[in-house]
């Protein structure tokens, strides 16, 4: 019975040293901690911004001044006075609204192993539909942390993200502004 107890140690001693030369233990999640492993981004970015300020002023000004008439050999003097006032006053008001969002799922591959353990990834989709082209790049940070056991992650655990989706082809180039147009823009 007891060389029972010490070959079972062995073999679980024997397995957890197989396992740990791999870097992943046989009884953990498995998550992608090393470089080239890709990991699943599930994008849902939404922004709102607002903004809106009044101002108002107003300045009055005023002045006068009147001298008497002349009095005995002074008489040629007539009555006279003068005066000046002004009044200025502005008033504006702005207001900026800007939405946002954008849903998406695509795999990034990882680029670097940090020494702390973070993980710095790296991808591009590109979807061609009838000649339009759709593309979505990303990168940033990623904490080992945040990545579920299905090997994805939400972009918004994503630090230093940058997330880029543009268009190229026919309808993109057509919603753009003409050459004129952003001239007499510029202009008026």
């Amino acid at each position: 019975m007891k060389k029972l107890y010490i070959i079972a140690g062995l073999m679980l001693l024997s397995i957890n040293i197989f396992a740990s030369s791999f870097g992943n233990s046989l009884f953990a999640d498995h998550k992608s901690y090393t470089v080239g492993d890709i990991i699943t981004v599930i994008i849902t970015e939404k922004s709102s911004a607002s903004t809106s300020a009044n101002s108002a002023t107003s300045k009055d000004f005023s002045h006068g001044f009147a001298t008497q008439p002349g009095v005995g050999p002074f008489d040629f003097i007539p009555l006279s006075s003068v005066s000046t006032s002004s009044k200025n006053s502005s008033s504006g008001n702005g207001k900026t609204t800007r939405d946002g969002s954008l849903n998406a799922k695509m795999t990034a591959k990882i680029i670097k192993v940090e020494n702390s353990g973070n993980l710095r990834i790296k991808g591009e989709k590109v979807v061609n539909i009838n000649g339009e082209k759709e593309i979505t790049t990303l990168e940033g940070t990623v904490r080992s942390q945040d990545i579920f056991s299905n090997n994805t992650v939400y972009s918004y655990n994503i630090a230093d993200a940058k997330i880029s989706y543009t268009g190229k082809g026919p309808i993109h180039d057509a919603s753009k502004v003409g050459l004129i147009t952003r001239l007499f823009n510029y202009l008026f």
